[in-house]
């Protein structure tokens, strides 16, 4: 395991910042960046583009289950890539409205409860599955009657129930808006209800409420629709902070509290226990959120990789 010495460099370690005695001097180490919502396809060049925009982790919840194990292999030949987690293939009604607003690839067909219980233990058996409503206000209570753990994306439609707003800071619900996809997306829809400013209002309500947010962006490279890979989430950062949230919140949204919602608690934070995903940035993002065009150096598992 190689050891990294960097001097005199602040440290954000997943809660606050803190200076220590490392090799970095005007630098901030912090940990590698989570993308909690990518939508890839089998585009392994894609994972060292995020790695130079200094994300270590991505979650893929569209892509096919067949792109996802290409997406693992590439991976498995070269560990200094970043981690790649995926659901699988989306479950949903057949012609629902939400096919038409995001890239899915592959829906598995589910019309009756009945279908979706089998659909989804066929899944749990294999790489998992992603149960998905619609893009609508609606949807949200029907997340929260049925006990999801994380919902994406948030609604441009309409405003959110604040009924059911407080049912999801009740019960730990987690919410990945996706405001860099919407903002593109709502323009592309045929639909004169979407408006972008329901989704920057949804997120200034769920958190104020104390919904746990995480940053995702649908990055993918669909015709018409495509979101970059990369430099999305440091945009994301920038949506999510003029949403309402704390420099060090949107800094937590993209590490330690997609971390803790996703189960992967090996890594989101400088701490024992932790991978060595680390990113080495100009400045203190905590005053100054544009690191994108800033990141020094990045480490993937320990392995600093050539981010050039």
């Amino acid at each position: 395991m190689p050891i990294i010495s960097i001097t005199n460099a602040d440290v954000f370690d997943g809660l606050c910042v803190k200076h220590v005695y490392v090799d970095g001097t005007g630098c901030t180490l912090m940990p590698g960046l989570i993308d909690a919502k990518v939508d890839v396809g089998a585009s392994p060049g894609a994972l060292s583009t995020f790695a130079a925009f200094g994300i270590t982790t991505v979650i893929d919840s569209t892509s096919t289950n067949a792109e996802s194990q290409a997406m693992h292999l590439a991976i498995s030949e070269n560990p200094t890539l970043p981690s790649y987690f995926a659901t699988g293939s989306a479950i949903g009604p057949r012609g629902a409205s939400f096919l038409g607003t995001f890239p899915f690839r592959a829906v598995q067909i589910a019309t009756t409860p009945a279908e979706a219980k089998i659909v989804v233990a066929k899944n749990l058996t294999s790489t998992g599955a992603w149960l998905s409503g619609t893009p609508l206000a609606d949807a949200y209570k029907l997340a929260l009657d049925a006990g999801f753990d994380i919902v994406t994306a948030v609604p441009v439609d309409r405003a959110l129930d604040a009924e059911v707003v407080r049912g999801f800071a009740q019960k730990s619900i987690g919410v990945v808006p996706t405001l860099s996809y919407l903002q593109k997306a709502v323009h592309m829809a045929d639909n004169t209800d979407y408006d972008f400013a329901h989704a920057m209002a949804a997120v200034k309500q769920l958190h104020k409420a104390g919904v746990r947010i995480c940053a995702g962006t649908s990055a993918n490279e669909e015709d018409g629709m495509a979101v970059s890979f990369g430099q999305s989430l440091h945009e994301e950062l920038q949506l999510l902070a003029e949403a309402g949230l704390s420099n060090i919140e949107v800094i937590r949204a993209a590490t330690c509290v997609p971390s803790a919602l996703f189960g992967l608690r090996d890594r989101g934070g400088i701490e024992p226990g932790c991978r060595a995903d680390l990113l080495l940035v100009d400045g203190n993002p905590l005053e100054n959120l544009a690191i994108s065009n800033k990141i020094r150096r990045v480490w993937i598992a320990g392995v600093e990789i050539d981010i050039r």
